[in-house]
């Protein structure tokens, strides 16, 4: 969440390459008239904003709009954030791989949560590719990028569609082995393909292809260190399980490498398990969903956030100790002030926790549809990951996830691309 971290928010880069205003304003449904997409929408994993912003100014992306920054979700993780960047439903979790409460376990796995498939609110028209796909794309990335770049190309001049989905998920393994300059060899590549492509569409039907690019999170770019979760927590008295059954057992997924944790509890024990975590080294900022209120824990600070009106939108929060989201510096304990939500955004953009308030409140109370107990931000550095990528990735390059919301492109978002900020307001620094 705070300003030192890669850009928050779905590195969102919306481009275009045609001049045509109106294309941009709406999802074009059915089929084409002349029998080839009007629009592509290509959906990038992991591609931070400064390093494509770097290559506009060396020149490339020439018919691109400047990409511009949006504030994302917190967490930034790839199913709330595409979720947000489409307007669909809301996940059930903030992954695929998660705690179900219902059936009182943690369901899925980190093979299936690798597949392209565990992010259904990408709504993607390109071919779907399995964990197994994902795991090579860890051992070569640059090169299964590349392959499916030019399977999307094939797969766009065969589809009818006015508008097509195209997900290519390897660009994200692309940051976590090989860092920024294979991010940057390959969105050189990806500049030649969209300009063969558009020629291709121009060749055969006289006309612009109206592009837009959106990546759902950027990335530290550096190689975090592992927090010991599990460890730390054991030494406070809980045990990691894949059911809640004890009052001291938790349960929380890793799938991939992240830099935040979804964590249950029982009800009871949530302020303790926080309390354990937001004090580690390695954590950032803990938050705790109540009933009524967002509790918000670092290892020097405690507040509370309150939603306090919705029109127009606006949130309470509440000093208990130190001041753990700076906004109120100096206030003694126990003060408690109402922010409206539109003047806090734009005094925060550049402050090192941008937009706290609705971020935090959303986490809880909208962004899924069956919310953690406890949501852990690790710090710039560290990060939580999954065994087996992390034995995959083991003498690579790979940085957690840090999600930049961002745009590049003529015209206003589509009505089914919009986020929850209007089109060219800065991304956030950092996520909660």
């Amino acid at each position: 969440m705070r300003k030192s971290r890669a850009f928050a928010a779905i590195l969102m880069l919306m481009a275009s390459l045609t001049a045509s205003e109106n294309a941009a304003g709406e999802r074009l449904v059915g089929e084409s008239s002349d029998g080839v997409p009007q629009r592509l929408v290509l959906a990038l994993d992991g591609i931070p904003y400064d390093v494509f912003v770097e290559l506009q100014q060396q020149g490339y992306f020439p018919g691109f709009r400047p990409a511009a920054r949006m504030v994302s979700t917190f967490p930034s993780l790839s199913d709330v954030s595409f979720a947000a960047i489409g307007g669909s439903e809301p996940p059930r979790g903030y992954q695929q791989m998660r705690f179900d409460a219902a059936q009182n376990k943690v369901v899925g796995n980190t093979l299936g949560s690798l597949s392209s498939q565990a992010h259904p609110s990408v709504g993607e028209d390109s071919r779907s590719y399995s964990s197994l796909h994902r795991i090579i794309g860890y051992l070569a990335p640059y090169h299964v990028s590349l392959r499916e770049m030019r399977e999307i190309g094939r797969e766009v001049l065969g589809s009818r569609k006015q508008t097509f989905v195209a997900y290519l998920e390897s660009s994200d393994a692309v940051l976590h082995v090989e860092g920024r300059p294979a991010a940057t060899k390959f969105l050189i590549e990806l500049d030649d393909f969209l300009r063969e492509l558009q020629a291709e569409v121009r060749a055969r039907t006289g006309r612009e292809l109206f592009v837009d690019i959106v990546s759902d999170h950027g990335s530290t770019m550096v190689k975090g260190r592992i927090v010991p979760v599990e460890r730390l927590l054991r030494q406070c008295g809980f045990r990691r399980r894949d059911r809640i059954e004890d009052p001291h057992d938790v349960a929380y997924s890793l799938a991939g490498i992240i830099g935040s944790l979804a964590i249950t509890t029982s009800r009871e024990d949530a302020e303790e398990a926080a309390r354990c975590l937001a004090a580690a080294e390695g954590v950032d900022l803990v938050a705790i969903g109540r009933d009524d209120a967002i509790a918000v824990l670092t290892a020097d600070g405690e507040g509370e956030i309150r939603q306090a009106r919705t029109a127009p939108e606006a949130y309470g929060y509440r000093v208990l100790r130190g001041d753990p989201l700076a906004l109120m510096p100096g206030m003694p304990a126990a003060t408690e002030r109402i922010f409206d939500e539109l003047s806090l955004f734009t005094q925060t953009l550049d402050a090192p926790r941008p937009d706290p308030l609705r971020r935090l409140w959303q986490a809880f109370h909208g962004d899924v549809r069956e919310p953690s107990t406890i949501l852990v931000s690790l710090a710039d550095g560290r990060e939580g990951a999954a065994h087996v990528v992390e034995r995959t990735v083991e003498q690579s390059r790979h940085p957690a996830h840090r999600h930049a919301a961002c745009r590049v492109g003529p015209a206003p978002f589509p009505q089914h691309m919009r986020h929850h900020r209007p089109e060219g307001e800065p991304c956030l620094r950092r996520h909660p």
